[in-house]
Parts: C-alpha cells; structure tokens; sequence
C-alpha cells in the first residue's frame, strides 16, 4: 500500500511533539483515553505518543500512520505499551480494517492533514462498531493572521 509522505512536516512534528505533551498534549491524551475499552483504532498514530496511555481495559490498538519515518518512531514505541499495540501503514480515508471492527477510533492533531475530511470521517464511521466510541482531541484554524499562516504552511498539501 502506498501512503502520502510529508517528509519534512514528519520530521517537524516529531520534533515539537515533545513541547506539545509539555504543554499540555499528554494530559489531553491520558483524558481522551480513559474510559475506552476493547478494540482501539488509532488513527494518524503520529509516533506513537498516545500508545503508553491507554488504559488497561483496552485489548489492542491497531495504530495506522501514514508516513513512514513516523510509523517507524511509532514502531519502538508500540513495544513499550502496557496494551498490545500493532502499527501499520494506512490513511485516515482508507483504514485497514474491517466493518464494525473497532469498539472505539481515536483520532488525535489528525484531521487538519486529511485531503477530505468527509471521507475520513465517513472511514471511521464504517470501522466504528454501532455503539463504539470515537474519541478525538483536534484544533481548529487560528483566526489570527499571523498563526493562521503559519498553521496553513505548516498543513501538508
């Protein structure tokens, strides 16, 4: 399966990423995770900064990343989860799973770099078992001129 590749805004995220959990990121992350349980779907897993906080009533977690230097981060990572955590490359408008094969999808700082966000939303929902969870921790556009810019560079094409 070939999947886009953004190189650079792959390198860039890895590197703030860290700043991000500081400022807050792992705390929005340990609450977006509590309560799930079952089978997860971590859709745009990034590198994998999620996989150490998924509670232990969650029975995997199948980690879909499209590029791969971060599926690759995300790799050492996935060894070190309490929770059985298995990466693999795909998009967020094209899961690699089966219908109603999720009790619970995470999408987390994923939906700004989707091409459609409709058809992503629409992958998840065919994933979701009826009754699942979807549980996502997103941004909006600044409506600043200045960030909003930088935001709009920072987006991959």
């Amino acid at each position: 399966m070939t999947t886009p590749q953004h190189p650079r805004f792959a390198r860039a995220y890895a590197r703030a990423v860290p700043a991000i959990n500081l400022r807050g990121g792992t705390e929005h992350r340990r609450t977006l995770l509590a309560g799930l349980r079952g089978r997860v779907i971590e859709v745009g897993a990034g590198e994998g900064s999620s996989f150490g906080l998924y509670p232990a009533t969650v029975e995997s977690v199948l980690a879909v990343e499209p590029d791969d230097y971060l599926r690759e981060l995300a790799g050492s990572k996935a060894g070190l989860a309490a929770v059985p955590v298995t990466v693999v490359p795909g998009t967020a408008e094209n899961i690699p799973a089966a219908d109603g094969e999720a009790d619970a999808v995470v999408v987390s700082l994923v939906l700004c770099s989707v091409a459609d966000q409709a058809d992503a939303l629409a992958e998840i929902r065919r994933v979701l078992r009826p009754g699942g969870t979807l549980a996502f921790y997103e941004h909006v556009r600044s409506d600043k001129r200045f960030p909003a810019a930088v935001e709009d560079l920072l987006t991959p094409a």
